[in-house]
């Protein structure tokens, strides 16, 4: 990767590539977001059919309890995933299997799991600070291109093969059980496996996405992206490509307005989302006009 690193900077030196191209920082951050924003891009448009908004934002604030437990019990805090996956996984199979037994609206039962994962990770962050700077744990909870190291690519891409792999396998099922789930009982599917399935694999992509967004903005990656393309979308597969071109673009976007302006990655990647939103949503809208026109 130092060779990569190398070749990036003599090519920014001679003005081929952008001035940040000379940090290895900078393309260890590039790299990431090209390998997530395909990742969470595509799964959005499945997180927003099943109406998982919240429950996304939920496993990002749990992600926080996770890291001060993984840093409490000992873990590194160049690697803290161990912490953050496992006690997602369980935040997130609790509020499924709570959800799916209580009479109450889902989104009441997920507040209140978010209320007591994010109560308890500041109530554990004051014991973790005592050993560990807080601005280390700042990284973590809103992303920096800083902390980013060769470790965590490889982490993410094994972890984005495995996701993006059995979303293929599940896909159809995924798709059919969010748009249409009593269609999805009636034909003899898994929906209640396909539920946990969906719910860990979205777990997995947010918590190794969270060096770069940050736990307490990664919702806006996994949500405003399909957002943004069913304000253009006729159709699901351009629905689906386009969810991924919007978080591409924005990803890629913040990255050089955080290089340039020095503000966090995280930060700088929603406001590039929110803007291509409305920009859409402005488009979306002048096609629709022009077609009630032309029927009239």
């Amino acid at each position: 990767m130092n060779a990569l690193y190398d070749y990036l900077a003599r090519l920014a030196e001679a003005g081929t590539l952008p001035s940040p191209f000379r940090y290895p920082f900078i393309t260890r951050g590039l790299l990431a977001v090209l390998i997530i924003a395909p990742l969470l891009g595509g799964m959005s448009h499945l997180v927003v059919a099943r109406r998982l908004a919240f429950l996304s934002s939920a496993l990002g604030h749990a992600a926080l309890t996770g890291l001060t437990l993984g840093l409490l019990a000992g873990a590194p805090m160049s690697s803290p995933y161990a912490g953050m996956l496992g006690f997602c996984l369980l935040a997130g199979i609790a509020m499924v299997y709570v959800k799916r037994r209580s009479s109450l609206p889902p989104d009441t039962l997920i507040g209140v799991f978010m209320s007591l994962t994010l109560g308890l990770g500041i109530c554990l962050l004051v014991a973790a600070t005592k050993t560990f700077n807080i601005h280390q744990i700042e990284g973590v909870m809103f992303g920096s291109l800083l902390t980013v190291t060769d470790t965590d690519l490889l982490v993410l891409l094994i972890a984005s093969v495995l996701v993006a792999t059995i979303l293929a396998v599940f896909y159809n099922v995924l798709l059919l059980d969010s748009v249409e789930p009593r269609l999805a009982g009636v034909r003899g599917m898994r929906t209640t496996f396909v539920e946990y399935l969906f719910v860990a694999l979205l777990t997995m992509a947010i918590v190794v996405s969270l060096k770069i967004i940050g736990a307490l903005l990664v919702e806006a990656l996994v949500v405003v992206p399909a957002a943004a393309a069913r304000n253009l979308a006729k159709n699901t597969r351009v629905y689906w490509a386009l969810s991924i071109a919007v978080a591409l673009v924005s990803g890629i976007g913040g990255i050089f307005v955080s290089s340039f302006w020095k503000v966090p990655t995280g930060g700088a990647v929603v406001l590039s989302l929110t803007a291509l939103f409305f920009v859409t949503l402005g488009v979306g809208a002048l096609f629709a006009r022009r077609e009630t026109t032309q029927s009239e």
